[in-house]
């Protein structure tokens, strides 16, 4: 009996040990597990306590969200979008703000147009879109305007055409960078030129020698003439008119060598024994008029001395107008009247009535 109890009593205190131990592991258990809830709701606690829009973004949640949840209340229109770094402008105002923000984090959105914006032009004219765009539309209006601010500016002609006529690329909106010098363009232009052959006459490939880029066109009007003005007279004539035939070099710019005809036909006055150099006598005038001989006091002074301011025209004093040559000195004011001279000179011997012995003794006009 001894023996059986000791047995069994053995056997009660391993069980309880046991049970003690279980016990034990059971409490540490539910402690880990409770510590462990604990720890997930702080957690969650701090995660429903954090602005989903970044820590810089701090104003009030009831500005934009109405309290029913957490959409978007736009009709609060609580949060003003022109105060910060980009205000809405133009287009910017009518989208949809997941549009350009595409995550809760609104600060990671870069002001600058190309973070939104695919650069179409491919780099060919920077990142500034803002140089050519506004906030309203893509489309530019003032392309002239925004040339002037390039090294090449729009004038003449160039401010009318279109772009892509110079621009030549595989898409219209790639505007590489051209040739500044105008056969870089033109050089097809300049071989085809017929009215002259500018090949054929060996003209310079500058373009700007001869045409001016404030003109319309390759007309003649156009030309820049400078060493040969086109003024007056000149100014409306066609080239064909000086350069016959087709050939535009080694022409004289003598008058005489193109005004030959009009020097032989002339009558009123004929021009036989006049000098040939037009310009002692004509401007470059429509009509050869006004017609001023200063030159003539070197043969008889009118200009100057007596007879200054006493005639009106020519022929006042050259009275056959077909021949300069021809003068009258007896045909006008007080020596017209042949007694009253005779008298006036009867102690000059040999005295003649007669406008050639007048200029004999007064080449001076005294």
């Amino acid at each position: 009996m001894e023996q059986g109890t000791g047995m069994t009593s053995s056997w009660k205190t391993q069980a309880i040990n046991n049970t003690h131990q279980y016990l034990t592991l059971s409490y540490d258990m539910v402690f880990l597990k409770i510590q462990i809830v604990f720890i997930y709701f702080l957690f969650v606690a701090a995660g429903f306590g954090q602005s989903p829009h970044g820590e810089k973004f701090t104003i009030d949640c009831a500005q934009c969200h109405a309290p029913e949840n957490w959409s978007y209340a736009a009709t609060k229109g609580g949060f003003n979008h022109d105060k910060t770094a980009f205000p809405l402008q133009g287009q910017h105002r009518n989208i949809e703000c997941r549009s350009c923000h595409s995550n809760l984090v609104f600060e990671e959105v870069k002001a600058t147009c190309f973070s939104c914006h695919e650069d179409v032009h491919a780099q060919s004219v920077g990142n500034d879109c803002a140089r050519c765009h506004t906030p309203n539309s893509w489309v530019v209006e003032n392309i002239t305007n925004l040339h002037e601010m390039t090294s090449f500016p729009l004038v003449g002609n160039h401010s009318t055409i279109d772009c892509a006529l110079c621009h030549e690329n595989q898409t219209t909106l790639r505007f590489g960078p051209l040739p500044l010098d105008c056969n870089g363009c033109h050089n097809v232009d300049y071989l085809n030129a017929s009215q002259p052959n500018h090949v054929k006459e060996h003209y310079p490939t500058s373009c700007e020698s001869c045409h001016s880029v404030v003109s319309i066109g390759w007309t003649s009007t156009g030309v820049n003439h400078q060493f040969f003005p086109l003024e007056e007279g000149h100014s409306n004539l066609s080239c064909t008119q000086c350069h016959k035939p087709d050939t535009y070099s080694g022409l004289s710019p003598d008058c005489f060598q193109c005004h030959q005809q009009d020097y032989l036909t002339a009558k009123n006055p004929g021009h036989q024994g006049f000098p040939q150099k037009c310009t002692e006598c004509h401007t470059l005038a429509v009509g050869w008029k006004p017609a001023r001989f200063d030159n003539h006091d070197n043969f008889f002074p009118i200009f100057s001395g007596n007879h200054k301011g006493a005639w009106n025209d020519c022929t006042d004093c050259h009275t056959n107008p077909s021949n300069l040559n021809v003068f009258s000195c007896i045909d006008c004011h007080e020596h017209n009247d042949a007694n009253d001279l005779a008298e006036e000179h009867d102690d000059v011997k040999d005295y003649r009535f007669d406008s050639n012995a007048c200029y004999q003794c007064h080449p001076k006009g005294r």
